[in-house]
């Protein structure tokens, strides 16, 4: 048993340095709504806004294909573009995020709230959306910064910028994805060890 627990603690500590190289896996799934054009546009900003901070996304459509244990950089992150906000979002909240799951449909997005409130802005806010979201199931956390993307609520200056450049990642949000990432990724190690020595 000691020896499995060393064995861990080494594994851990190389990943540690392996997850910063670590793509994360994103699954979307769309209501029929949804244009086609607005998506693939807004996942292409999202990955824009992810890789300045040296994180990858990689865009999956439909039903999660590869179980967690596949995956060496952990659990795919699946989306849900809807319709119809649901009941447990507050109003107003273009989205919502389970930051703590695991498994089955992390972030849920409303995007007839997102076209009711910015019109030929879709796309933008979209990309937007998704990377705060996205932002909450890496870090883990249901917090929110005072400026940049991960702000709770955007202005009408923070609209106008998004015209310009992309809300940036504070640096506090920087950290916390980079070690969200790495802990995803020990999770994910550990899990499969687990599973092997339990087989």
């Amino acid at each position: 048993m000691k020896t499995y627990w060393i064995l861990g603690i080494a594994m851990a500590a190389g990943l540690k340095a392996y997850a910063g190289e670590c793509s994360v896996i994103v699954y979307t799934n769309v209501d029929p709504i949804m244009p086609l054009p607005t998506l693939v546009q807004a996942e292409s900003r999202t990955t824009a806004m992810f890789r300045e901070i040296g994180v990858e996304v990689i865009w999956r459509g439909g039903p999660v294909r590869a179980k967690a244990a596949d995956n060496p950089c952990g659990a795919a992150i699946v989306v849900r573009l809807e319709k119809t906000a649901r009941v447990e979002a507050s109003p107003g909240a273009l989205a919502f995020a389970a930051p703590f799951a695991d498994s089955g449909t992390c972030i849920h997005v409303f995007f007839d709230r997102i076209h009711d409130n910015s019109g030929a802005m879709d796309t933008l806010v979209l990309s937007h959306v998704l990377a705060h979201e996205i932002g909450h199931v890496l870090e883990r956390m249901t917090r929110h910064s005072e400026e940049g993307v991960m702000k709770a609520r955007w202005t009408l200056a923070d609209f106008d910028h998004m015209k310009v450049r992309p809300l940036p990642f504070a640096s506090e949000d920087v950290e916390l994805i980079h070690r969200g990432i790495t802990d995803r990724a020990v999770r994910g190690v550990a899990d499969r060890a687990v599973r092997e020595v339990a087989e």
